[in-house]
């Protein structure tokens, strides 16, 4: 398949590629260099400052989304200051990327999750309050608003959306709206479809799962690691591992987490569950994202190559759990991946800022 991403910027500087096919995730190996406009992994394709830490999404083989915010009033202006915020949206038509108006002027954009190119929905929250915006292929409306802020976004169909609150969900069928009080406080959840939906606890380790009838709760507690390993940079952790991200894609449900400074990886198999150490694999996983599948039973993952978890590093996990880790030569803030495309991420690369596509 051939996909036209345009770059804004121009190609400057030079580039010394030493590469070697990694067989495992077909990446490329050696030295990064800077350029300009990324550098010979990343090329930055929307050169759009206000979306570096902010988020993107493919909805579709020809279809993504990059969120973020510009900062308004005295906080454009002092580099200490913060807020307030306006959201801005830029999407992705297969060609270009062009700049989309959203219908709130302040706040910041929380969850965003997509059934289909012309079913995206967003949530924005501001003084308090949790607007709904849902993006249908032609403009963004509000179709909803909440009291206090919502922290999860599952949207399987036109007809089936969950918004997950301090225990409370709200379900749309369509047609209307409907709250129901849940046991938890959903923290991240994933679908993947109407009657298997699953839901990481804000509060305990447990992860939920819905069956299109109701919540069962399981506990992780025996799966997960029980001490972080010894590290001369950090203290023990003394409140133990904590759960970061789930999806729940054909091959399984992951889930990622940390304990200390080590990151974990958490998965189904046929006997239970099982926990993985991935630091050594990954590095650390700081940004709390949900893998990303490949499409082809594995799944790829935002790490570093530092103890902080700062200089990202592509990572990934083939089925037969073989890691790759290439760095990224720069920090990178969220990752998807095109259907049966490349791999989009925002962040920044050298002098290079907005969303940029993997070319390996």
């Amino acid at each position: 398949m051939s996909l036209k991403l345009t770059a804004t910027g121009p190609w400057l500087g030079w580039a010394t590629v030493i590469a070697a096919a990694a067989a495992a995730a077909g990446l490329w190996l050696g030295w990064t260099a800077p350029m300009g406009d990324g550098n010979d992994r990343w090329k930055l394709v929307a050169a759009q400052s206000s979306v570096t830490y902010g988020q993107v999404i493919a909805t579709g083989e020809h279809d993504a989304w990059a969120f973020g915010w510009d900062i308004l009033g005295i906080g454009a202006w002092l580099p200490m200051a913060d807020g307030p915020h306006r959201p801005t949206a830029f999407h992705w038509d297969g060609d270009r990327w062009t700049k989309s108006d959203f219908p709130v002027t302040r706040g910041n954009i929380g969850p965003v999750a997509a059934s289909a190119p012309s079913n995206v929905w967003a949530l924005a929250g501001d003084e308090g309050n949790t607007a709904v915006l849902r993006w249908d292929g032609r403009a963004w409306t509000i179709v909803h608003k909440l009291p206090g802020t919502a922290g999860s976004l599952a949207v399987t169909a036109d007809n089936d959306v969950w918004i997950f609150g301090d225990h409370k969900t709200w379900h749309y069928n369509g047609a209307t709206w409907s709250e129901q009080s849940v046991s938890f406080s959903a923290f991240r959840v994933s679908a993947r479809s109407a009657t298997d939906i699953w839901a990481l606890d804000g509060d305990a380790p447990f992860v939920h799962h819905f069956d299109g009838k109701v919540w069962t709760r399981v506990n992780l507690t025996e799966a997960l690691p029980k001490a972080a390993p010894l590290s001369d940079d950090f203290p023990p952790d003394p409140t133990g591992p904590r759960l970061t991200a789930i999806t729940a894609d054909p091959s399984g449900t992951w889930i990622t987490g940390e304990i200390g400074a080590s990151s974990f990886l958490l998965f189904q198999t046929g006997s239970g569950w099982r926990s993985e150490d991935t630091s050594a694999k990954a590095g650390r996983m700081v940004r709390d994202l949900p893998p990303v599948p490949d499409g082809r039973g594995g799944h790829w993952f935002l790490g570093s190559t530092d103890i902080n978890g700062y200089d990202s590093a592509l990572a990934h996990r083939d089925p037969s759990g073989r890691w790759t880790r290439v760095s990224s030569g720069g920090e990178l803030t969220s990752l998807s991946a095109v259907p049966g495309g490349p791999l989009l991420a925002t962040g920044v690369i050298g002098k290079a800022s907005g969303v940029f596509r993997n070319l390996s």
